[in-house]
């Protein structure tokens, strides 16, 4: 259980990274994930964690592939001190993410004869690609921040360097 300011956080950071994932990751969720999504942050508000555990955790088994719902678990499993179980999400949702860059790597990019202006234009043209590279750093960022809580000073600097030679490529 937690207490009420740890309560309070955590609502306004799961309804906070919905908004900016809504932003930076458009995506086109079927309308059961969108359920799930929604159902367990209103589980989060009525204090019943276990529940919007299990709502995500459903989420993610329908659609491997649904990265947003592996960063709302584990940013879950933090907030309950589960860090453990929030690193193996996240581990999952890296290799999601290596996974559906494999699939989508062969497709090529559209060639558009005119420059692309405006933002309903920009997600409109959004790449699967683009977006899975997205998510890829924001677990990358996530599993540095969970491993230097846990102490694993190593494996932080390794996962740190991993993120710096794919923003330098």
């Amino acid at each position: 259980m937690l207490n009420e300011g740890t309560h309070i956080d955590l609502v306004n950071r799961l309804g906070m990274m919905r908004r900016v994932l809504n932003i930076l990751v458009p995506e086109s969720t079927s309308a059961a994930l969108e359920e799930a999504g929604e159902g367990a942050l209103e589980a989060v508000g009525r204090r019943e964690l276990a529940e919007a555990i299990m709502l995500l955790e459903e989420g993610v088994q329908a659609n491997p592939f649904w990265l947003r719902g592996y960063l709302f678990l584990a940013t879950i499993y933090e907030y309950a001190q589960k860090v453990e179980l929030a690193i193996a999400t996240i581990d999952q949702g890296l290799a999601m993410c290596a996974c559906g860059l494999r699939l989508f790597s062969t497709q090529r990019k559209p060639e558009t004869p005119e420059p692309i202006n405006g933002p309903l234009a920009h997600r409109r043209m959004w790449n699967h690609v683009d977006r899975i590279r997205q998510y890829e750093r924001m677990f990358r960022h996530r599993l540095v921040m969970l491993q230097i809580h846990c102490g694993r000073f190593d494996e932080a600097i390794e996962q740190w360097s991993a993120i710096e030679e794919v923003h330098c490529a």
